[in-house]
Formats: structure tokens, C-alpha cells, sequence
């Protein structure tokens, strides 16, 4: 009676077991998955890899800057650090800081900088860190991604959460019977419950300096058994693989996962006796002996009615929402009330999480959307950039080809506006450019497109239109002195262009019709010099 017994407890818990460590999985770890999928993003934005190329080129570093505290308020902590390998400097925003998130320049002596070289010779992509962060005088669960560019490594972004909040939400929601731990590739404990149990700054330790999750059990057996499983589990992510150990002089039995979105393991350690002790059934073996079998049946029974059919029903459930349906597990009136607890705890996850991915999609659809837009716009005089333009005429071009429509392009060019900014100063000439933005534009109105080329230089896309009616614009540009006198420092100051203008022709591509228009305005410019 005591083998049989002691067999279905195990089956039971090795079922528990493994709906208890996916649950788990979901619960705990989705805002640090979530944290490094953020990173991820900001490690790919070309702004920042263009900086970290040339660190000392502050236009880029301020486009740079511009486009990463977009991504601050979408991390938890609302913060994120920036190290260049470039130039060996650590950048860190949190809001509260200055213009320039600039703090110190990492040093490959001192040990409390060691992590970002030792990433820069392992060239791992994607790595958590759990160290001390003494300026805030918190731990801190920290993910480090590396910037790269191709094959080249530029440096490494991330950001950290509260390791100490971290830790109290896990074990509020702990199974009572069970204890979570998480290790990294090597085994070494990166969370636990008791924080002296982990091992802060593991990537820049020597192997005895380390704390493993294997020098918590109590013989090398066991030891041996919970290695294959880490191993089998590598091969076969997302798969939970089950072993029985001895931990703290107690068989135990240890399920194994590996998260592949972090690099992490998570192992649960159940103890069998606490779950069902089998001092339970050992006092029937003088009283209940003839009556064995029929017990075993009704235990069997039970446990079907009150465990594997709801957990049947919660695996399915689970199976729904990996597919983003939230299906509402069916319980009978036999299912028991531990389980009714975790269901009803899982629903309330489940919805939370389906409504909270959906409007992260939103959030982000929304967000991508805004950032196309500014990526083609100039931020002073609100026209199209380069980028911009470039792409428009692009269109319009594969357009002209199809409909055989002529147009043409306008090369507008300020005179003397370096007098203007070396007289006036920047900011002047930075108003004289709005105005210029917005006096082109009222005169193209409907019938193009106006662009920011650069610096002085505007562009004016002629839709549909002949040589006339470019002409025309062109003649109002030259001659029409009046509508741009604009009063600067109590001086009237008259801005007047350099023109030049193509009409698209038959064989044409962007580039030579830009080329004839550039062509044509400094023509005319060297002419009026």
C-alpha cells in the first residue's frame, strides 16, 4: 500500500509540477521578457548606431538621445543606460538628470566595470545582470544588450528593474508548496527568494566564486541528475523536464525549464512529503487492509474529479491563450478548492494579460506610426527632409512612369544666408527659415510638394504640371521681393533666391533629375555673383 500510494502522489505532483512551472513562467516573468524585448528595440534604432560609430559627432548624439528617451517611459524603472565602446563612456537617463545623460567613463582596470568588457570578448547578445547599483542603493536585475552593426560590436544599452520589488512579488505569489529558482546558462542563481542565496555579477566571477543551484542539494547523484536535466532541457526549450534530487536531506522532485527569450532556467523544488505525507496512509494498513483495492479506486476517482480534470481544463485554457483566446476553464462541483483558487487566480492573469498585450500592440502600432512620421519630416519647418522627400519622389516617380504625367522640380537656394547667421545670429536665421518654409509652401499650395534639402536649400516637387506653369513659380521666386521682407532687429531685411528648375524626361531616374535642377540653380546663382 505504501509503494502505490507513494506512486500516485508522485504522479500527481510530477502533473502539478508541470502546470505549476508554466504558470509561474507566464506570472513572474513576463515584465522582465517584456523589459528585454524593449531593449532589444532600442539596440536596432539606426540613430544609435550611427553615434556609437562616430561618438564625437554631437549631431549625431543629439538625433541619438532624441530617438532612445522615446523608449524611456516604456521601461518599467523609467530609465536605460547607453555604453559606447567607441570612446568608453557611460550614459544613463532616468528623467531626473540633465540635458546630457553622460556619468563617467568605464575603465577596463576597475573591477566594478568589468562586465562591460568582459561582453565586449564574449560578444554575447543579450545578457541579465544582477548586481548591486550603489548610486541608487538598490539591487537591481539589469539587461544588457549589445549594439551591433553587422558582425561589428558598437556597445551594449538595457535597463534595470528594482531586483528587491522583484523579489516580493515572487514570493507573494508563491506556491506554497513549491520554491522557484532561476540560474543562468551555467547554473549559477540569479533570483531567489533569499537574496544571500544569489549570485550578483556572475559573467564577471571565476567558476569557485560562484553560487551554484547545485550546491544546494545534498549528494553528487543528485547533483548529476539536475545537470542532464538543464542539459536535455537547452535542447528542447519551453519543454519541462522532471528529476528527483535530495535537497536539504528531503526527496524532492525538480522540474526543470529553459526560457529561451532571457537565457534563464527556472527549477521548482517540490517536496513530495509536504505536498501529501505518507505518514497519511500508514496508519490504514492495520485498519483498512481488507478494504485496499475499493480505497485505491475512490482515490483514483477523486483525484480525476478534483485534480486532473481541472488541470486538464487549465491546460487547455493555457493552450488558448499562447493563441491569445482567453477560454474559460469548465470546473465540476468535485474540483477541489485549491485548484477553484488557482483557476480563478489564472483567469484574473489571463484577462489582465490579454488586456494588457493588446494595448501594448496599440501603444506600439501608435508609437511606430508617430515615428515613421518624424523620421521624413524636418523638426524646424515641418517639410520633408531629405529622407523624406527622397522617398515621396520615389513614389511619384514610379508614378510618372506608369502614367507618363510630366512634372517638374524646383531648386530653391537662399542668398547670402550665411551673412544672415553670422550677422544675426543661429537663432535668427533658424526664423528666417520658417518663414521661407511657409512662403514656399503658399505659393506651391496644391499643386506639389515642398522640401528641406539641407541647410538653405529647398525643394520644390511641380506635380503635374508642364513647363509653364514651372516656369511661373520660378519667375514669382525672382521677382516677387515684396512678400519676403522680413524685419530683423528693426532692420527690413529682403530674402531673395537662386532658382533653377528640370522637367522630367522620358528615360529620367531621381537622381539625374535632381542633378539637371542643382545644375540649373547654380547656374543662375554664380550668375548673380
Amino acid at each position: 500500500m505504501r509503494v502505490l500510494a507513494e506512486d500516485i502522489i508522485v504522479s500527481w505532483v510530477e502533473r502539478y509540477a508541470e502546470k505549476q512551472i508554466r504558470y509561474d513562467k507566464v506570472r513572474t516573468l513576463l515584465p522582465l521578457i517584456q523589459e528585454v524585448k524593449l531593449s532589444k528595440e532600442l539596440a536596432e534604432l539606426e540613430s544609435l548606431k550611427a553615434w556609437a560609430k562616430q561618438p564625437d559627432n554631437e549631431t549625431l548624439k543629439q538625433q541619438a538621445l532624441i530617438d532612445t528617451e522615446a523608449f524611456r517611459h516604456r521601461f518599467s524603472d523609467k530609465s536605460y543606460f547607453i555604453a559606447l565602446k567607441a570612446n568608453d563612456r557611460y550614459y544613463y537617463s532616468d528623467g531626473s538628470t540633465s540635458a546630457d545623460p553622460y556619468r563617467y567613463t568605464l575603465q577596463e582596470e576597475k573591477p566594478s566595470d568589468a562586465w562591460f568588457y568582459q561582453l565586449m570578448a564574449i560578444k554575447l547578445n543579450l545578457h541579465l545582470n544582477v548586481n548591486p547599483d550603489v548610486e541608487l542603493g538598490v539591487i537591481k536585475l539589469w539587461n544588457d544588450v549589445l549594439i551591433r552593426d553587422g558582425d561589428a560590436v558598437l556597445g551594449v544599452v538595457g535597463t534595470g528593474l528594482d531586483l528587491s520589488t522583484f523579489l516580493q512579488q515572487m514570493v507573494e505569489k508563491q506556491d506554497i508548496y513549491s520554491g522557484i529558482v532561476f540560474t543562468n546558462y551555467e547554473g549559477a542563481i540569479q533570483l531567489h527568494q533569499k537574496e544571500e542565496l544569489i549570485d550578483f555579477a556572475s559573467i564577471t566571477k571565476n567558476a569557485h566564486d560562484k553560487k551554484f543551484i547545485f550546491q544546494l542539494l545534498s549528494d553528487a547523484d543528485s547533483q548529476k541528475r539536475l545537470q542532464h536535466s538543464f542539459a536535455d532541457a537547452k535542447s528542447n526549450p519551453n519543454h519541462v523536464e522532471m528529476t528527483s534530487v535530495n535537497k536539504d536531506g528531503v526527496r524532492q522532485l525538480a522540474s526543470v525549464i529553459y526560457i529561451p527569450e532571457i537565457d534563464w532556467f527556472q527549477v521548482n523544488f517540490i517536496d513530495i512529503n509536504s505536498f501529501l505525507p505518507l505518514t497519511e496512509f500508514s496508519g490504514l494498513l492495520w485498519v483498512f487492509f481488507v478494504s485496499l483495492v475499493c480505497a485505491l479506486i475512490i482515490v483514483y476517482v477523486l483525484m480525476t474529479l478534483m485534480v486532473t480534470k481541472p488541470l486538464e481544463e487549465l491546460d487547455l485554457s493555457i493552450a488558448e491563450l499562447g493563441k491569445n483566446h482567453n477560454r474559460k476553464p469548465k470546473l465540476s462541483r468535485f474540483a477541489g478548492l485549491e485548484i477553484k483558487r488557482l483557476i480563478l487566480h489564472y483567469q484574473k492573469m489571463s484577462t489582465s494579460l490579454l488586456e494588457y498585450q493588446q494595448e501594448l500592440e496599440s501603444k506600439v502600432a501608435e508609437r511606430t506610426e508617430e515615428l515613421n512620421r518624424i523620421a521624413k519630416l524636418d523638426p524646424l519647418t515641418e517639410l520633408y527632409n531629405r529622407r523624406g522627400f527622397e522617398a515621396h519622389m520615389s513614389e511619384y516617380m514610379a508614378h510618372w512612369q506608369a502614367t507618363q504625367q510630366p512634372f517638374g522640380l524646383i531648386n530653391v537656394d537662399i542668398n547670402r544666408f550665411k551673412d544672415i547667421n553670422d550677422q544675426y545670429g543661429h537663432a535668427i536665421g533658424d526664423h528666417v527659415l520658417q518663414d521661407v518654409a511657409a512662403y514656399l509652401h503658399a505659393i506651391v499650395k496644391g499643386k506639389g510638394e515642398v522640401a528641406r534639402w539641407g541647410g538653405d536649400e529647398f525643394l520644390i516637387l511641380v506635380k503635374q504640371s508642364n513647363d509653364k506653369v514651372v516656369q511661373q513659380i520660378t519667375e514669382r521666386l525672382l521677382g516677387d521681393l515684396e512678400s519676403l521682407v522680413i524685419n530683423i532687429q528693426d532692420h527690413d531685411v529682403t530674402i531673395e533666391f537662386s532658382v533653377g528648375s528640370a522637367l522630367v524626361q522620358e528615360g529620367d531616374t531621381l537622381e539625374k533629375l535632381l542633378h539637371r535642377a542643382d545644375k540649373a540653380m547654380y547656374a543662375v546663382k554664380f550668375a548673380e555673383r
